[in-house]
């Protein structure tokens, strides 16, 4: 029998419930399919499209190059011409960019309609699907036009996960395994006894897994909603990996496992982390096959660094590791922070 979990949180903008290990065939436990418009993209309607309730379909390209105001317009006019209004409930049905687009639309349509996701890869399961974070990219910069706005349920069936290209899945490991390296130290000692069952994609073990990881997000988003403190913890690895992964073009996960072991080498040379620690954090990084997209040579960073959201006055909020399971967050300057990236590579 499959192990499913139910969490609720509240950020005071309304409940969300999350469910883990449930199967999204029952979506319609939650949905009203006469008022219901799915966005789904074109990789997913093959392989699932013949299972979705009954309800209109906009299908768009997959891709991240799809986060954009023209596809927003697209959609947008879609549901104009299906008389979609204020009562309407848009069910995004897909990964992270999906659910960063249907929750953008949902949230500016007609001044905000009601959207829930189907979270179909462990990247937007434990990251994307959760926490309200909804953008689109201008160019090579990722979310600049965006909103925080919460959805009414995420159904997180990791029976979806079997059907991920192996890159992908394993790019959502490096999300899953940052939950534990900023505020879990157990969870990372779990993930370590486990590895075999983790590539293996166990069902059961994905459950817990995901569980945890969502916990550790939801405990930090219900205490800081707009990111204006502790929620800052969930870009560990994320202001040189997002710059790694616009510069290079490699997948998510990978490029911010990357920039948490930069992270953790910037610990150790501040005297905030234990050398043991930077090389647990290697290796368990290693062992989950996230660091074989590592380039040999860290490209020039800067002026997309320069450009982050998490930049004020020439100052970025970036986050160190005082232990496993101990992120902390500083306020550094760039040009300090541009300097030990070079000295370090």
């Amino acid at each position: 029998m499959r192990d499913m979990e139910k969490l609720v949180y509240n950020t005071g903008n309304g409940e969300t419930e999350l469910f883990i290990g449930k199967s999204w065939y029952e979506i319609g436990d939650h949905i009203i399919k006469s008022n219901t418009i799915i966005i789904t993209d074109s990789n997913i309607h093959s392989i699932y499209g013949d299972k979705f309730p009954s309800c209109p379909v906009i299908i768009i390209d997959p891709g991240e190059q799809t986060k954009s105001i023209t596809t927003v317009e697209s959609i947008v006019e879609q549901l104009l011409d299906k008389g979609c209004d204020r009562t309407s409930f848009l069910l995004g049905i897909g990964g992270g960019v999906i659910c960063d687009i249907t929750g953008f639309v949902a949230s500016v349509y007609m001044r905000g309609v009601k959207f829930g996701f189907i979270s179909t890869t462990l990247l937007s399961q434990v990251d994307a699907s959760t926490g309200g974070k909804n953008g689109v990219n201008v160019g090579v910069n990722k979310n600049i036009i965006g909103c925080i706005s919460q959805p009414s349920f995420v159904i997180c069936d990791p029976e979806m996960l079997k059907s991920l290209p192996e890159e992908e899945y394993i790019s959502g490991l490096g999300e899953l395994v940052k939950h534990a390296f900023i505020r879990d130290a157990g969870l990372l000692g779990f993930i370590e006894e486990n590895i075999e069952l983790v590539l293996k994609r166990e069902l059961n073990l994905l459950t817990t897994l995901i569980s945890a990881s969502v916990k550790i997000k939801i405990d930090i988003v219900t205490s800081d909603e707009k990111e204006r403190g502790i929620r800052r913890l969930l870009n560990f690895g994320h202001t040189i990996g997002h710059a790694i992964e616009i510069e290079l073009g490699i997948k998510h996960g990978f490029a911010v496992s990357y920039g948490m072991l930069l992270a953790a080498q910037i610990s150790v040379e501040s005297g905030m982390l234990d050398e043991n620690d930077l090389g647990r954090i290697e290796t368990v990084l290693g062992k989950l096959r996230l660091l074989t997209d590592m380039p040999q040579e860290l490209p020039d960073v800067t002026e997309i660094i320069l450009k982050d959201k998490k930049v004020e006055k020439n100052k970025i909020f970036f986050v160190l590791l005082e232990g496993i399971g101990k992120g902390v967050i500083k306020d550094m300057e760039i040009d300090d922070l541009v300097r030990i990236i070079k000295n370090i590579r």
